[in-house]
């Protein structure tokens, strides 16, 4: 079936209708509760002849695999997306966030954007191929999981450890790129091919305990609150890497405010800010200051019970993430670098991950490349590092090529779309959904012919 047989009308209905449902089921996590997610899509599955295997990490956590089978003469593609959602302040949204409103062309709640709708895409692309009857050269797996809110411990980490034959592929395409938005009249898809790396610190500051009306200068409140001061202005070092060095090349190719000489003093301490402040769009701009440096940022304080009393112990929990080629050793250098003159103080490694990459060029990343630019004449697609963690590193840490690219076209600035990752009156437009199934249709056919 070619894409012109379809009818699409018909396909977004039930898309719409899919989608509106699976945001009613409730998986929020903490707790999860995958395994309700995973039951419906399995029953979805069947109807479309499909067999499927659900596995749970621990009772409840649930994690779902099913393949399209090509003929094996190339190597696997894997179609990645997580269940649960994170926690949502129902009296803050608009409609209740597990409500799955459809209203004035949009789906509405929590993970109508990260990411049941992904989910939704993936299961339709492969519904689509199984009722053409596709002869695919690739075998097609769709993997959903558990926890990827929480790290994925109980997801896609418990399924590589565990089950790796069951998913086992070259390239996956998964959430964490950034949608097509517009700037000076020409479309942008960042294509992410690289992640930093978290390390979640604790400093604990110790001083001498004591009346509060009576200070003698010792207080490791005053200490930390010194510290928070010197992390929250540090700036660190301007580092370059293949990917930010062709990110930038190809905004300074396709954009007109600015040009390819003034592009490499991105790497410059002098001028970077500078060039920085010449982006007109907020969104991108915090994006690509996010690719060029290590980023320290304090998050969390606590530290005295009483008033009229100085503790003798305080903390504060700094939320870190390093650029590929760093790790939880350099980070911690780095921080007492920082802190310089403070000596009374512990560092304690709360919880890190890997920074991963997948190579370039690739086969994968040009296919999406030639079918968004085909679906969108104006598009321009460039490769980026996200800042936060996806399921994607598991597969990198394996040598498996993964990208996240979020086959989308929103209407509005870059900065407002992020802002509804995760906040109040998540939502998604119809006509994105359909977009996205169509794009996502072409890439895959295109990948696996």
């Amino acid at each position: 079936m070619e894409k012109n047989e379809i009818h699409w009308d018909e396909i977004i209905e039930e898309a719409t209708k899919i989608l509106s449902q699976y945001i009613q089921i409730d998986t929020t996590n903490p707790p999860g509760n995958e395994i309700e997610g995973a039951l419906f899509l399995k029953e979805i599955l069947k109807k479309e002849g499909f067999d499927s295997v659900i596995l749970e990490s621990e009772k409840g956590r649930g994690n779902i695999v099913a393949r399209y089978k090509g003929d094996g003469s190339l190597a696997p593609l894997l179609l990645l997306h997580h269940i649960d959602v994170v926690p949502a302040e129902e009296d803050k949204w608009l409609h209740p966030p597990l409500s799955g409103k459809v209203q004035d062309g949009e789906i509405w709640g929590r993970g109508a954007f990260d990411c049941k709708y992904f989910g939704v895409i993936e299961l339709m692309v492969l519904c689509l191929l199984k009722r053409s009857g596709f002869k695919s050269r690739r075998d097609i797996i769709l993997l959903a999981t558990g926890d990827e809110e929480a790290g994925g411990r109980c997801g896609v980490e418990w399924m590589v450890k565990n089950h790796f034959d069951l998913i086992r592929a070259d390239f996956v395409i998964n959430e964490g790129g950034v949608a097509g938005f517009c700037l000076e009249n020409k479309n942008l898809y960042l294509c992410q091919t690289a992640e930093k790396g978290v390390c979640w610190v604790r400093l604990v500051f110790r001083g001498v305990p004591g009346h509060a009306s009576m200070p003698d200068g010792n207080n490791c409140i005053s200490d930390m609150a010194g510290a928070i001061q010197k992390i929250g202005n540090y700036r660190s070092r301007l580092q370059k890497s293949p990917v930010t060095t062709r990110f930038i090349e190809g905004l300074a190719r396709k954009m007109d405010f600015i040009e390819e000489r003034e592009a490499a003093g991105l790497f410059d301490e002098t001028s970077s800010f500078k060039i920085l402040d010449m982006i007109p769009e907020k969104g991108l701009k915090t994006l690509l200051n996010t690719m060029l440096r290590n980023t320290f940022v304090p998050a969390v304080a606590h530290g005295g019970k009483k008033t009229n009393v100085i503790p003798s112990e305080c903390y504060c929990e700094i939320d870190c993430r390093m650029l590929p080629g760093e790790d939880p050793e350099s980070i911690i250098k780095e921080l007492k670098g920082i802190l310089g003159g403070h000596t009374d103080f512990e560092i304690e490694i709360l919880g890190s991950s890997s920074p991963t990459e997948s190579r370039l060029p690739n086969v994968l990343y040009s296919t999406i490349e030639m079918c968004t630019k085909k679906q969108d004449p104006v598009a321009t697609v460039i490769p980026f590092i996200s800042s936060g963690a996806t399921d994607s590193r598991f597969f990198r840490e394996k040598g498996v090529a993964a990208y996240g690219f979020a086959p989308l076209k929103i209407e509005e600035p870059l900065s407002s779309h992020l802002e509804k990752m995760h906040g109040h009156n998540e939502r998604i437009s119809i006509k994105n959904l359909a977009y996205g199934i169509e794009l996502l249709y072409d890439i895959v056919r295109e990948f696996c012919r």
